[in-house]
C-alpha cells in the first residue's frame, strides 16, 4: 500500500474542492489567495491545515488519509461497487465518469456523496486483510439478521471474548451484501483499557484512558455455501467464534468434522504439473514452499522445478520427501497479454488446512485462479446441491 503523504494529497487535489473540504472544518479559507496556488505552492495549505484546532485537524487528517486510499484503480473498483450497493442515482454516474483526476474525484465523493466514499473505505480496507479462515460446508441460505438475532450475536460475542480473553465488554456488529453476493459482518468487540500519553488542546503532555474495538470479520457466500473469518486469533478460537456466528446467524450445527478447504499434499508428487488450458494464456508457479517434518524441522524453500528428493538435495536438505507435509505454498499466476499490453500478476499464499490469502482480489482472475485450484485437486468444493431463491433485504449502513 502506498504510503501517505499530506503533501502528495494536497498538491494533487483541486484546489477549489479543497477550498470546501477546508470550510467544512470551519478553516479561515479567506486568508488565503487561492488564485495563486499551485502544485509548487502549497505552502498556504499547508498552513490552513496546521492552524486547525486539534481535533478538526485530526478528523480532517482521517479524510484525507482515505483520499489517499482510495486515489487509485483499487479505490475507484470500491467506490463503483459501493456506489452500486447504495444505489446511487444518475448524478452519481455523471460525477464517476468525469475527467477529474483520481483524488480530486475521490475527495469530491465525500463532499457530495459522503454514504458511498464510507462504503468504499470499509471495502477497501476489507480488502486488504490476510489470512482468513474458510468453511466450505455450510447450507446455501438467506443469512437471518433481524434485530433479535444481531442482538444475540453481539452479547455472544461479547461473552465469548469477556469469558476467553477478559475483554468484549460491548460489541457492535454491521452488516452489508457487496456486489458480489457476499454478505460481510463486522463485529467491533471492545479490546483492552491502554492508557496512551496525548497532547491535550493546550499541547500539554497528558495520559489518557481508552478502550478501543477490534475488528472480526465472517464473510458469508451463500451460493458457495462458505465462511471466511478473519480474525487475528488462534486457530481454535477461530473455531470457536467461527461456530457462534454459524448457529446464530445460519442455524447451523455441523454434527460431522468440516472438510478442509485445502490440500497441497499433491506438490509432493515429483510427476505433478501445474497445467493450464493454451486459450488462458497463464504462467502459474510456485514461488515459495514451506515444509514441515513432524519433530525435526521446519523449511521454506524456493522451488526451481517439480519436488523430488533431487531438488531437495540440491537445496542441501536431507531429510526424506516422503515424510514431509505442505504447511505453507505461495503462488504466482501471471495472466499474459499479447502485443504490447502489460501483464497481470496475482500473487497470493495457502496454508492448509483452512487458510488462504485470496480474497476480494479482480472478479474474473480469482474466478479463473479457484477453478485451476479445483482442477488440481488443491481446493474443495462444497457438497451443496441447491440454493435458496430469497431476494437480498436491504441490509445495514456501513460504519463511518
Amino acid at each position: 500500500m502506498r504510503q501517505f503523504s499530506l503533501g502528495t494529497v494536497l498538491r494533487m487535489t483541486d484546489k477549489f474542492l479543497l477550498r470546501r473540504f477546508f470550510e467544512s472544518f470551519g478553516a479561515d479559507i479567506e486568508q488565503v489567495p487561492w488564485d495563486d496556488i499551485t502544485r509548487r505552492n502549497i505552502d498556504f495549505l499547508q498552513r490552513l491545515f496546521d492552524e486547525l484546532p486539534s481535533t478538526d485537524r485530526d478528523r480532517a487528517e482521517v479524510v484525507l488519509r482515505h483520499v489517499h486510499a482510495l486515489a487509485g484503480e483499487k479505490g475507484m473498483e470500491s467506490l463503483g461497487e459501493a456506489a452500486e450497493t447504495f444505489h446511487a442515482d444518475a448524478s452519481w454516474n455523471e460525477f464517476f465518469l468525469s475527467e477529474m483526476n483520481l483524488y480530486s474525484k475521490a475527495l469530491s465523493a465525500w463532499l457530495d456523496y459522503q454514504d458511498i466514499f464510507d462504503y468504499a473505505i470499509q471495502f477497501f480496507q476489507v480488502d486488504t486483510l490476510s489470512w482468513w479462515r474458510k468453511r466450505v460446508d455450510l447450507p446455501m441460505i438467506e443469512p437471518n439478521f433481524d434485530d433479535d438475532a444481531r442482538t444475540e450475536l453481539e452479547d455472544e460475542i461479547a461473552s465469548f471474548f469477556r469469558t476467553k480473553q477478559g475483554r468484549g465488554y460491548v460489541c457492535t456488529i454491521e452488516m452489508v451484501e457487496r456486489s458480489n453476493g457476499v454478505y460481510y459482518f463486522f463485529a467491533y468487540p471492545d479490546d483492552y483499557v491502554r492508557d496512551t500519553l496525548v497532547h491535550d488542546e493546550n499541547e500539554n503532555l497528558v495520559s489518557q484512558t481508552i478502550r478501543q474495538t477490534f475488528e472480526i470479520v465472517f464473510a458469508y457466500d451463500r451460493n458457495e455455501g462458505s465462511c471466511d473469518l478473519y480474525a487475528k486469533l488462534s486457530k481454535t478460537l477461530k473455531e470457536e467464534l467461527e461456530l457462534i456466528f454459524l448457529q446464530r446467524i445460519l442455524d447451523f450445527a455441523p454434527e460431522d468434522e468440516e472438510k478442509a478447504p485445502y490440500d497441497l499434499s499433491m506438490l509432493l508428487d515429483p510427476t505433478f504439473q501445474l497445467t493450464t488450458r493454451p486459450e488462458d494464456n497463464l504462467d502459474v508457479r510456485v514461488t515459495s514452499l514451506t515444509l514441515f517434518w513432524p519433530g525435526r524441522a521446519e523449511i521454506s524453500i524456493t522451488p526451481r522445478g517439480p519436488l523430488s528428493p533431487q531438488e531437495l538435495a540440491r537445496q542441501g536438505i536431507r531429510f526424506p520427501l516422503a515424510q514431509a507435509t505442505v504447511k505453507k505454498a505461495r503462488f504466482r499466476f501471471e495472466f499474459l497479454v499479447s502485443g504490447t499490453g502489460r501483464s497481470k500478476t496475482l500473487t497470493f499464499e495457502i496454508g492448509p488446512p483452512d487458510a488462504c490469502t485470496l480474497k476480494n482480489q479482480q472478479p474474473d482472475r480469482v474466478e479463473t485462479v479457484h477453478r485451476y485450484l479445483k482442477e488440481w485437486g488443491m481446493e474443495h468444493e462444497d457438497e451443496n446441491e441447491t440454493a435458496t431463491t430469497a431476494t437480498p433485504r436491504r441490509l445495514a449502513r456501513p460504519v463511518a
